[in-house]
């Protein structure tokens, strides 16, 4: 079972706290453009819906280019991004199992290819994919490199918005919700931490196993 395991992270606020630069960059996009201060809300909708009401709302067809300034602002905000405690210890879990891993992120892949090399951690994945275009979470499309590539036969999808758990369901995978307070998001299971996430895997794997 292992060998045919596919583990997808998310990385914006699943393996990373990547709230506080997305929020600065978000600002800097405001204020360029004029726009009220940005919300929470704001943040959450720009990590948890690709291109979604925030940019269609406020920029229609000009969403390309204020995604482009965004881009360019969040990266100077690199700085406030920060793993989750138990992220390494969680990365370090699944690599001990011999079990592939990648990142999956609608982050702009330049910006998201930057991030795991800053924080230390790109050499746990596989794979790290991010978006270029409009394609993205969660399209099916967006996830047929990967399964050409790995051709799993179960593949676990753990992440923090609805894109992660509409791409899970999507692509037939188990899917774990974590760092997310609302449990209404469709799920199969959900936790509050990465070491919880662990825990899930285990008994997913073993059950499989059965």
């Amino acid at each position: 079972m292992k060998n045919n395991c596919l583990i997808i992270w998310d990385w914006d606020n699943t393996l990373a706290d990547t709230r506080p630069a997305v929020k600065a960059g978000l600002q800097d996009v405001a204020d360029f453009y004029g726009l009220p201060a940005i919300t929470d809300g704001d943040v959450l909708n720009v990590m948890t819906s690709h291109r979604g009401l925030f940019w269609q709302k406020n920029f229609g067809e000009n969403v390309p280019q204020a995604i482009e300034y965004y881009v360019k602002s969040y990266r100077t905000h690199s700085n406030l991004v920060k793993l989750f405690p138990d992220t390494k210890r969680a990365l370090d879990y699944v690599k001990a199992k011999h079990i592939p891993q990648i990142v999956l992120s609608n982050k702009h892949e330049g910006a998201l290819l930057e991030e795991v090399e800053q924080q230390g951690v790109a050499s746990y994945f596989a794979r790290i994919q991010g978006t270029t275009g409009p394609l993205g979470k969660p399209d099916k499309a967006f996830t047929a490199p990967i399964l050409d590539q790995f051709k799993p036969k179960e593949v676990i999808l753990i992440g923090d918005g609805i894109s992660d758990m509409m791409m899970a369901r999507n692509m037939g995978a188990r899917s774990i919700l974590v760092h997310q307070p609302d449990r209404t998001l469709p799920h199969e299971f959900a936790c509050e931490t990465l070491t919880s996430v662990c825990q899930i895997i285990d008994v997913v794997l073993n059950n499989e196993a059965e």
